[in-house]
């Protein structure tokens, strides 16, 4: 082929590849329904208490805090010299056997335990929903509630990629259109002294101290990075082009995802009493159905328990996927240890373990129903802060490959937002 013929060629690749298609909504749909899951409907619990000033300081953070973190932790992945390469194998490659391994179980640390928060998010909705708005007469049988929702969900996302990247966009985007719907319907009872409230300069610190965790996990979508990068790295095998491709799909969730959240989130603020947030978090439930459960809110009672069903239930595919990756990563790091000679396992067997122990784990957390919040705060908001703020900018400098990404400006913001919510996190477990 001539060098005029090779041009055209690669001329026509890379226009394709910028070519906006079903397959990039679909991921897109995937990062904002990742994100936009129990964190959203946690966070107003969370931020309702502190004045009008923390959720202004959230605002101002929360765009450059989604979308260089997660843009960052996906380069991260696609950097790996496997394009078919797991989480395991790329932390090991750039961090070495030992600090890999550890990595591992704090990438198992931010995932798994929101597994079990949205198990116990979402079998506490459906509870509400039956004794609330169906009038479930005696008491319903919560391990057998727990078991069928824990089955069910999982049962739905073990099809193809397709299959599920279809199933995510027919689900986030009615659900996008919806909360913003909700958000205006709520306009008429915003309560507008909240907006006049006067905070301690002490208070509004602190607040936003405690609030930044929540914060971090209501945008959180890191889980599905590794499996959106191994996607499109097999459809696009040239780093640069696939990267340029990746960060635009980030930038699009990142604005539809903040955009519907803050607005969403300051809608319920305003809306909500004291009383009715420390109610909230006294019956470990998510705003909507403390605004379902209200007399005066008909239009909240059928539909906002169906909302938080929905926005949980796509919140826990992203998170689903990244678990059972990681504890694949265990087994497969197991069996290259132990395993005798050339003996080959089936690559089916360890993902039925792997299904069988997430399985079992959120089905106790879910009959157990655990406190949310404790969770997030205890274990999963520092774990969360090394995946997001400083794997990506160490792996950044540590990368000849991405090397003309770095930019100091941009990383020092993420380094230092990333110890900012780990002062809070400590902040947190001091004043309880």
């Amino acid at each position: 082929m001539s060098n005029q013929g090779i041009e055209a060629k690669r001329s026509i690749d890379k226009s394709s590849q910028s070519e906006w298609t079903a397959r990039d909504t679909g991921w897109m749909f995937s990062h904002i329904g990742t994100g936009i899951g129990a964190g959203l409907l946690y966070l107003p619990i969370a931020a309702g208490s502190g004045g009008v000033w923390p959720l202004l300081f959230m605002i101002l953070v929360s765009g450059p805090m989604v979308f260089l973190t997660h843009r960052g932790l996906t380069r991260f992945y696609l950097s790996s010299q496997k394009s078919n390469g797991d989480i395991s194998s790329i932390v090991r490659e750039s961090f070495g056997e030992k600090a890999g391994q550890c990595l591992m179980l704090v990438c198992f640390l931010s995932m798994f335990p929101v597994l079990l928060l949205y198990t116990i998010g979402i079998s506490n909705v459906t509870e509400s929903f039956l004794l609330h708005q169906l009038g479930w007469e005696g008491e319903v049988n919560r391990p057998l509630l727990v078991f069928l929702l824990v089955i069910g969900m999982m049962s739905l996302f073990c099809g193809s990629e397709q299959k599920l990247l279809k199933l995510i966009s027919g689900l986030v985007f009615p659900l996008t259109v919806i909360l913003l719907c909700m958000g205006v319907y709520l306009i008429p009872q915003w309560r507008m002294d909240f907006l006049r409230q006067e905070v301690a300069t002490i208070d509004i610190i602190k607040t936003f101290l405690m609030t930044l965790p929540v914060l971090v996990f209501s945008f959180y979508h890191a889980p599905i990075c590794s499996s959106f990068a191994q996607s499109y790295r097999r459809q696009i095998p040239e780093l640069h082009q696939c990267i340029s491709k990746t960060d635009q799909i980030h930038f699009k969730s990142a604005l539809v995802l903040l955009l519907i959240t803050l607005f969403f989130v300051l809608s319920c603020i305003l809306a909500l009493t004291p009383e009715q947030i420390e109610q909230a978090k006294a019956q470990n439930l998510p705003t909507l159905s403390i605004l379902a459960n209200q007399p005066s809110n008909r239009f909240f009672s059928g539909l906002a328990p169906v909302i938080a069903f929905v926005a949980i239930l796509t919140s826990f595919f992203g998170f689903f996927l990244g678990t059972i990756e990681v504890i694949n990563g265990f087994i497969g790091v197991g069996l290259e240890k132990f395993r005798p000679g050339q003996l080959t396992i089936p690559s089916c067997r360890p993902r039925r373990l792997s299904l069988f122990l997430v399985a079992l784990g959120c089905w106790i957390a879910g009959v157990g129903n655990w406190s949310v919040l404790t969770i997030l705060d205890a274990i999963v908001a520092p774990m969360m802060s090394i995946i997001l703020f400083f794997i990506p900018v160490i792996g950044l400098y540590k990368s000849n490959a991405l090397r003309q990404y770095r930019k100091p400006r941009n990383d020092i913001f993420v380094v230092t937002i990333g110890v900012i919510v780990v002062a809070g996190f400590l902040v947190s477990q001091i004043l309880k």
